[in-house]
């Protein structure tokens, strides 16, 4: 499997995904922030990572790419088997008329290590603010990618709590963890 992501320009990241024989190769526009969408509907899969309540089944996101786009199915199976659809299509304005790309099965665990390895190297490349600049108002999903980090190192949830504060219970994550946590090092993907 390969995952290569990188903002090609303000406002614009290319995506090249290869998972079984199958491959897209995709540039993405700033009108939806592609990137955290593809993790939150990677993260909602997990119950180590959302509420019980909020996990789901089967997720979907979109990238837009003026005036094509890509929409992303994922669908967690038995076994932690992810299903993957990626279906393009030419025009916005006309979603009817699509080709998919992209449709096989792949751990779960094996595809998360593989995007977030890719997106290691990306945060660490660019800074929190440079990506920020370079992606034209959109901020690194950082609370998805650590949330994800943590469950493929640790298999648990991330360590939160809660704490009694000056007028309620406030939920906290100690900010020393999560700074460690975002700059430690990836082994690299089978």
């Amino acid at each position: 499997m390969k995952f290569k992501y990188s903002l090609s320009g303000t406002g614009w990241a290319t995506c090249i995904v290869e998972v079984n024989g199958q491959k897209l190769e995709f540039t993405a526009s700033y009108l939806t922030d592609c990137l955290y969408d593809f993790l939150r509907s990677l993260m909602l899969l997990n119950s180590f990572c959302v509420p019980k309540d909020e996990t789901r089944r089967e997720t979907e996101c979109e990238w837009e790419g003026e005036p094509e786009g890509i929409i992303w199915s994922f669908e967690l199976k038995e076994n932690n088997i992810l299903n993957i659809k990626a279906v393009y299509y030419e025009n916005e304005g006309n979603k009817d008329k699509t080709k998919t790309l992209i449709k096989t099965e792949y751990p779960y665990d094996d595809f998360i290590m593989n995007v977030l390895t890719e997106l290691d190297v990306l945060i660490k490349r660019h800074g929190i603010i440079g990506y920020r600049e370079e992606w034209d108002g959109f901020d690194f999903p950082l609370t998805a990618y650590l949330k994800l980090k943590h469950y493929i190192i640790h298999k648990q949830k991330y360590p939160i709590k809660e704490a009694q504060g000056e007028f309620d219970i406030e939920t906290r994550s100690n900010l020393k963890y999560d700074l460690e946590l975002l700059l430690q090092e990836f082994n690299s993907p089978s």
